[in-house]
């Protein structure tokens, strides 16, 4: 990791959510909180603006519109002008924060609440993995019910909304330890994994004004490790490009490279995240056992083939420099463009606006 030059960090997501809302505050950005948007309007060739109307009736018409609007995305359905055709992909999770003070008192829990180490339960068609969060103020865990093979009925909603009670989650299959763990949580959240036969091939709407990023463009998988960072990514990689905006008519070719950067790399970051998820929930046999010989092997153990394969996986995620990638493309292609090439930078950025439709 460290020759990446980058850093694993595990963080509540509502911390995220807070760090990102105080640096757009500051660089200027309006945020409403708590108003519903109850429709969007794509433009036209008269009225080429976006629009949103909310539920005290206020419309919002914008240069260019972003669908940040998670699993559920509305802004998705008028870009794809058709209904999501998510489907059950055999996973549920429940996620738990825990006091950490409740697991000081617990012996055999203590040192999970004081490390800094991301440990994992695997057992057949479930698993379990936790960290600390909030300066080891609370500990975050997640459980992964595969199948319905683990006594888990597979249910629930593609979102973070579903309080489900704590009570009626079957732990029979877990240790001593793991149990206690998971009786400290209040209640749990409740997440199912969905997939799409045709994944979501279109970000961009037809009028190229309209734009998704994060969980609206490409659902990650719940419990995955790098979620959150895909849609940092995204925002980086469209900030990039539209810092070298310089007429109207760049808008759509900033758009389709803005998918072109991201849409692989979304979607090997997720795939990886899904083979780590299965790798620890394997049922008992021939592959579990070969896992379980892997990893207790030491480090000094390892072949210069294992080696490379490790290093190989780690790069290829941490690696990656967003905003990098963005700078690539302009240099390669985008300052070559006709508009960019002949018009002088006529916009004016103090007029030029975007409306966010995010989800709670």
């Amino acid at each position: 990791m460290a020759e990446t030059g980058g850093d694993f960090l595990l963080m509540h997501h509502d911390d995220i959510i807070r760090m990102i809302y105080k640096l757009a505050i500051e660089a200027g950005a309006t945020v409403r909180l708590n108003t519903e948007v109850t429709s969007i309007h794509q433009g036209s060739d008269e009225i080429p603006n976006p629009s949103v109307t909310l539920a005290n009736g206020d419309v919002l018409t914008a240069d260019i519109l972003i669908g940040a609007d998670g699993y559920k995305s509305q802004v998705r359905d008028i870009v794809l002008e058709e209904e999501d055709n998510a489907r059950p992909a055999g996973m549920t999770l429940y996620t738990g924060v825990v006091n950490a003070e409740d697991m000081l008192k617990d012996p055999e829990l203590r040192p999970y609440a004081q490390s800094d180490e991301w440990p994992i339960w695997m057992g057949p068609h479930r698993s379990v993995c936790g960290h600390p969060v909030r300066a080891k103020k609370e500990y975050f865990f997640h459980v992964y019910s595969w199948h319905n093979l683990d006594g888990l009925e597979q249910s629930g909603e593609e979102s973070w909304d579903e309080l489900f009670p704590t009570e009626k989650i079957n732990v029979e299959t877990h240790g001593p330890k793991v149990q206690r763990l998971i009786s400290m949580a209040p209640h749990l959240i409740r997440t199912r994994f969905m997939s799409r036969k045709a994944g979501i091939d279109e970000w961009v709407d037809r009028t190229h004004r309209i734009v998704l990023l994060g969980d609206a463009a490409h659902p990650s998988f719940p419990g995955g490790s790098h979620g959150a960072s895909m849609a940092v990514e995204d925002a980086v990689v469209l900030g990039s490009l539209f810092s070298h905006l310089r007429m109207i008519d760049q808008i759509p070719s900033f758009l389709d490279a803005y998918q072109e950067l991201r849409q692989r790399r979304c979607d090997l970051v997720k795939l990886a995240d899904i083979g780590n998820a299965q790798m620890v929930s394997m049922p008992d046999g021939a592959q579990a056992d070969a896992r379980d010989e892997d990893m207790r092997r030491r480090k000094d153990e390892w072949d210069e083939g294992t080696l490379k394969a490790q290093f190989e996986e780690i790069a290829e995620i941490f690696l990656y420099d967003a905003g990098d990638a963005a700078e690539e493309w302009w240099v390669n292609w985008g300052r070559f463009s006709q508009t960019a090439r002949e018009q002088p930078n006529v916009v004016d950025f103090n007029g030029f606006s975007s409306v966010v439709v995010h989800d709670d």
